[in-house]
C-alpha cells in the first residue's frame, strides 16, 4: 500500500484534510515552504511533492519545459528607486506592478494585480535595458521564477526581488477584497509587504549558503 493511500485512509478516519502533489497525486507531508513550480504559460503556481519539483529542476530549460521549480525568496532591494519619470517611461498606470521576463522571448511584462485579476503590459526594452544600467542588480531577477515587485506610491517606495509565488499570492488578496483596482494602500496589501520585510529580515541574519 502506497504512502498517498495511506494518507487518505489516514485522513477518512481522522476527517483532516490530506493536501496533495498537484501532479502525481502523492500526499505532501505538512511543510512550512512546500515545493513549488511554477507553470509560466498558464501564470499558475502548483504545489508539489519533492520528487516532481526534484524533476522539472533537472529539466533544462532550452528544452521549453513546462514546470519549473520555485524557490521560495524575498529580498527587498534597498539601492532602487524609481523617481516618476521612471515609472512613466516604464508605461505603469498604477501603484502597484511586478515585473518579469520571460525566457522564450526575453520581454519585460509589467503585471498589475486587482480586482479584475491579472493585467499585463509590455514594458518597452529601452526603459528596461537603462534600469538594468543604472541598477545592475535587476539583472539577477530570474526569467520566469522571479519578479521584480513595486510598490509606488506618495506614502510607499517598495522594491523586492521576489519568488513568482508571492506574486500570485498578492493578486489573490486582491481579488477577493472589495476595494478597486490594484488598491496599493489597501490594509491587507499593507499586511502583506510587512511579511515580505520580515522575511527579508530573516533571509539577512541567516548564515551564508542557508537558503531562504
Amino acid at each position: 500500500m502506497t504512502n498517498a493511500v495511506l494518507a487518505k485512509l489516514r485522513s477518512f478516519v481522522t476527517g483532516a484534510a490530506v493536501e496533495e502533489c498537484e501532479l502525481c497525486a502523492q500526499a505532501i507531508a505538512g511543510q512550512h515552504d512546500p515545493q513549488q513550480l511554477v507553470e509560466p504559460e498558464a501564470r499558475r503556481v502548483l504545489r508539489a511533492c519533492l520528487a516532481c519539483a526534484q524533476l522539472a529542476a533537472e529539466e533544462p530549460r532550452q528544452s521549453g519545459a513546462r514546470y519549473l521549480r520555485v524557490q521560495r525568496r524575498a529580498a527587498r532591494l534597498s539601492a532602487l528607486f524609481f523617481d516618476d519619470a521612471i515609472w512613466a517611461e516604464l508605461s505603469v498606470p498604477v501603484g502597484l506592478a511586478f515585473f518579469t521576463t520571460r525566457s522564450r522571448t526575453g520581454e519585460v511584462v509589467a503585471t498589475f494585480p486587482g480586482r479584475a485579476g491579472l493585467i499585463e503590459a509590455f514594458v518597452p526594452l529601452k526603459a528596461w535595458s537603462d534600469l538594468e544600467r543604472i541598477f545592475p542588480v535587476l539583472r539577477a531577477i530570474a526569467p520566469d521564477i522571479e519578479a521584480l515587485l513595486v510598490r509606488h506610491t506618495l506614502r510607499h517606495q517598495d522594491y523586492f526581488q521576489v519568488s513568482i509565488d508571492h506574486c500570485y499570492e498578492l493578486s489573490g488578496l486582491l481579488r477577493s477584497s472589495e476595494a478597486p483596482l490594484s488598491s496599493p494602500e489597501l490594509g491587507a496589501v499593507q499586511t502583506f509587504f510587512e511579511r515580505l520585510e520580515e522575511r527579508d529580515q530573516r533571509r539577512q541574519s541567516r548564515k551564508p549558503g542557508v537558503r531562504d
